[in-house]
């Protein structure tokens, strides 16, 4: 790590010379999640835009391992089927993952086994972003946003028919994924349909699941860990001179096992029946943005994006009956209106409302039926001054949760942030930024009562829980021109009255409470420490915590010529949490170490990536250490024409060195393995 930096340190000082022998500007990037981004080129908030021909050299099986690998970012994964983008530590309802600019509105908050709806497959490009922008959508982003952008309803039309069409295979799981993307305009009219199906076995893992395996258990795949899904949408807009208006209906069925999950014993039964819990998820989604340019003297435009969802999910027991049914009915919707420059400063004032219904019916269903809504006020305003740019963002929101047993509690939250950039020289900056931004507590943590198997768990929320106060401060140095470019990064977050999930002893013996599925609340009823199998009472709890940590990456383009090009990115990330008094916090992402090397020459493109993950063993009180790994990764595609198409026949190979690989992010960590060595070989066609 400290040689790494080193030659970090050493590529810096070196750049205006490299500079000067090859200036090369980097292509510009709209980040759609930052609505100045039409007005000024400036963000001073760390981004990263992960463009459409980036992903294709990605994994699309969900959108946290899709992110993975980028600069301060991790997953959360629970099997093939869920990942859930972890960023500096923060996860769950600290980071919001938006599909074109609006919630994904699914019950992935709720567990940790629950699918994000938001497919990374056909995404015109990926936003990860931090900083004054993110109070735009939510107060609660203190870990930041990642938003999957979409073409679905366009706001252009067409010259003819244009699109994408994929089919891959993978060896680790015999998985097949099938997805096409067209786009038509007729008149004024521009037409979209995107349909994607995916169907995969249980896949291979290079040891036992389990990292203290039963005797007899067999090696070499990670059962109940197969997926199916289906993706079909439709859109249609009309564009003007002046601005758009237009709707899509997008439907998503999809099937998947939750590896290492308990299942609820009728009682009697005397041993696990085969297969494991599994779920079965719908939700149709439908969602409606316009734009108009020039509405009025002093506005530059005015917009408008909503999205309405109904969502449903069932936990399929191994028998095939239905453990609990969850339901999410959601609406969101903002509207932002750009004002013209005012004595130099620029900016988008805006509402934001949402309305969500959550149900969770059965014998596993932890949170009672629960409703709430918010509504949002928010400004962000940006100015040049010579060589300084400044961004200042305010938002106040209020958020009213009520629950079906009675309870009812209001929250009114205000957060803040302000970034300083100083342009010292031709594509060089620095610069500061500070945040303060207020959470209202979710459903679940306010709610929630009864056992929550996916996290082996019986949880018990807190009507009484405050507002989480985060306040961020960053340093950052950058590189944007040139051969090469750097990225260095430096924050701390403290986080006052963090809501988190804290173990109870209730018969006071000194050992954490372990009680049966049906607990009623009397301490009498607590178990023996040594059944350790029998779900962990949890209590939602507040105090004090830190987040701190760097990240730096650099990029030089080492040759490009008649040879072709080749770039090469070095980077690392570290983060620490913990709460007041020294204590840990659970499932932080260890520090990392990568290296990436990608070449092209004509229609031929050859890129590897290799990460270092190191061993993580600051733990929270009742968590196992997990082991570092080794992760390496390559690409290979080659592009011809044919009749005026474009074809690119591609393959993949993941986790090369067939390590076993565990997140130290995910709850299943001990249970569940990441896949083995795999190959993937496909062909893609875009017109």
């Amino acid at each position: 790590m400290k040689k790494l930096a080193f030659c970090f340190l050493l590529l810096s000082a070196t750049g205006p010379c490299i500079a000067d022998a090859q200036h090369n500007e980097l292509e510009e990037v709209r980040v759609s999640a930052n609505p100045l981004s039409d007005v000024d080129g400036h963000i001073i908030q760390p981004v990263h835009v992960m463009s459409k021909e980036e992903l294709k050299r990605r994994s699309v099986q969900n959108i946290g391992e899709t992110v993975s690998n980028e600069l301060g970012v991790s997953s959360s994964d629970f099997g093939a089927g869920v990942g859930r983008p972890v960023i500096r530590g923060l996860s769950g309802a600290r980071v919001k993952v938006l599909q074109d600019g609006i919630g994904s509105m699914d019950a992935s908050t709720t567990s940790a086994d629950h699918a994000v709806t938001g497919e990374p497959v056909f995404a015109r490009q990926i936003e990860i972003l931090r900083g004054p922008a993110t109070l735009l959508y939510g107060s609660g982003t203190s870990g930041g946003l990642v938003n999957i952008v979409n073409d679905r309803i366009l706001d252009y039309v067409p010259e003819g028919l244009e699109g994408d069409v994929l089919a891959q295979y993978e060896t680790v799981s015999d998985g097949f994924l099938g997805a096409a993307n067209f786009n038509v305009g007729i008149g004024n009219f521009a037409l979209h349909f995107d349909g994607m199906l995916r169907d995969r076995d249980d896949y291979d893992i290079p040891g036992f699941s389990e990292t203290e395996p039963d005797a007899g258990e067999e090696a070499g795949t990670q059962e109940n860990s197969a997926m199916e899904s289906e993706v079909v949408t439709g859109g249609l807009s009309w564009v003007g001179e002046r601005g758009f208006i237009g709707f899509s209906v997008n439907n998503l069925d999809a099937e998947y096992g939750i590896p290492g999950a308990h299942h609820h014993e009728e009682e009697g039964e005397e041993e696990e029946e085969e297969g494991g819990v599994s779920i079965d998820m719908q939700q149709t989604r439908y969602d409606f943005k316009a734009r108009l340019d020039q509405p009025v003297n002093g506005l530059r435009w005015l917009r408008t994006r909503w999205g309405y969802n109904d969502y449903k999910h069932a936990e399929v027991e191994p028998s095939g009956e239905v453990g609990t049914r969850f339901d999410v009915e959601e609406l969101e919707g903002r509207v932002e209106a750009a004002h013209d420059m005012i004595a130099g400063w620029n900016g988008v004032v805006g509402l934001q409302y949402n309305d969500r219904e959550f149900s969770a019916v059965g014998e596993e269903a932890f949170v009672p039926p629960a409703a709430q809504d918010s509504i949002a006020l928010f400004l962000v305003e940006t100015r040049d001054l010579g060589d300084w740019h400044l961004d200042m963002g305010f938002r106040y929101e209020n958020t009213d949760s009520d629950s079906s047993t009675g309870a009812s509690v209001s929250h009114d939250t205000f957060s803040a942030s302000a970034g300083l950039d100083w342009h010292y020289a031709e594509g060089y900056k620095a610069g500061v930024s500070f945040s303060h931004s207020q959470r209202a507590p979710t459903i679940e943590e306010l709610f929630s009562n009864g056992p929550h198997l996916a996290t082996n768990a019986f949880e018990i929320g807190n009507t009484a829980l405050d507002e989480e106060d985060s306040n961020n401060i960053e340093l950052h140095w950058r590189k944007t021109e040139g051969r090469y470019t750097f990225t260095a990064n430096v924050f701390y977050n403290q986080i006052n009255d963090f809501i988190f999930l804290q173990e109870q002893d209730l018969n006071n013996d000194g050992f954490a409470d372990r009680v049966e599925e049906d607990f009623s609340g009397d301490p009498t009823e607590i178990l023996d420490p040594d059944e350790d199998e029998e779900p962990l009472l949890l209590f939602h709890a507040q105090q004090d915590a830190e987040f701190y940590g760097f990240e730096l990456e650099g990029m030089v383009n080492l040759f490009s010529d008649q040879r072709g090009s080749m770039d090469l990115r070095l980077w690392t990330d570290y983060v620490e949490a913990e709460r007041d008094g020294g204590v840990n916090l659970p499932r932080i992402t260890p520090w990392r170490l990568g290296a990436g090397l990608n070449y092209a020459r004509g229609p031929f493109n050859l890129s590897m990536e290799y990460t270092h993950t190191g061993d993580q063993n600051d733990t929270a009180p009742l968590e196992t250490g997990t082991d570092g790994f080794d992760m390496l990764n390559i690409y290979a595609s080659y592009t011809f024409k044919v009749s005026g198409s474009e074809f690119t026949l591609f393959g993949r190979g993941t986790n090369l060195l067939n390590e076993e690989v565990r997140r130290h992010t995910s709850f299943v960590k001990d249970l569940a393995p990441l896949p083995g060595a795999s190959g993937i070989i496909g062909i893609r066609s875009s017109f």
